[in-house]
């Protein structure tokens, strides 16, 4: 299992420097998000006027205009890399646990789907998102801005309709099912002979940090452990996965109609 986690954590890191390599191949900027709020932007813009006129002005080469938009290439690159990233997850577990795709899905229960049983990751979403904006408003009222959750995936990929179409993808059919089987396939069923608490903290714990921002981590974190025990109740990965895909799908609905 150990083996598993280090093996996830170095296909991270490969698929990170091939991104890098295919952005710097493609003549792009890895750049995902725009420059800060309008203000900002404006700010840069500003900075970018005085210098060029000062450039005019002395007869000096003329600057290069500030880059404030994300790279739209850089986003499609991350998608594409996100999306082999899932399926190599897949084969990780695969080859740490020797046993072909069909094996696999038998022993995480993944052969049958009852329909019926949807009722409980369903109102489990719903749980979670109260407690997401419950925490957002206890934060708030707080002032702790580091702690205020954000969407993990920038607004910028509304922008042009392939990477829409990645991002939906992406968050909605490919990443429920490839994180259900690494994090709580591997991970949580490596680490059950602890018992069900120390499986489902510590891989709540990891599944929350790969996410890479500070304002998800204690509400990603308490939705790891019940993600784990959605899996650990009926030994069956279903239901983690149908609370992964609702809950993404929901996610991604609200970002589609906020930015339409």
């Amino acid at each position: 299992m150990l083996f598993g986690v280090l093996a996830g954590a170095a296909v991270v890191l490969v698929m990170n420097l091939l991104l890098l390599g295919l952005v710097e191949a493609a003549g792009a900027e890895l750049q995902t998000r725009d420059v800060g709020d309008a203000f900002e932007k404006a700010g840069e813009v500003a900075i970018y006027a005085g210098e060029r006129l000062r450039a005019a002005a002395t007869g000096e080469e003329l600057p290069e205009p500030p880059t404030i938009q994300a790279d739209q290439t850089a986003i499609a690159l991350g998608l594409a890399t996100t999306l082999a990233l899932n399926v190599v997850l897949v084969g990780v577990v695969a080859a740490v646990t020797r046993q072909r795709t069909g094996e696999l899905a038998s022993r995480l229960g993944l052969r049958g789907f009852d329909p019926l049983g949807l009722w409980r990751p369903m109102l489990a979403v719903v749980g979670c998102y109260a407690m997401v904006v419950g925490y957002a408003a206890i934060v708030d009222a707080l002032d702790i801005g580091v702690l205020q959750p954000e969407s993990t995936v920038p607004f910028e990929v509304m922008r042009e309709q392939l990477t829409v179409v990645l991002t939906g993808v992406a968050v909605v059919a490919v990443a429920p099912l490839a994180e259900e089987v690494f994090y709580r396939g591997l991970l949580f069923g490596g680490l059950q002979r602890w018992g069900f608490w120390p499986a489902a903290l510590i891989s709540g714990v990891v599944f929350s940090g790969v996410h890479l921002d500070p304002g998800s981590l204690i509400p990603f974190f308490i939705i790891g452990v019940v993600l784990a025990w959605l899996f650990w109740r009926r030994g069956n990965l279903w239901e983690s996965v149908a609370f992964h895909v609702i809950f993404n799908a929901v996610s991604f609905s609200l970002l589609l109609a906020t930015e339409a």
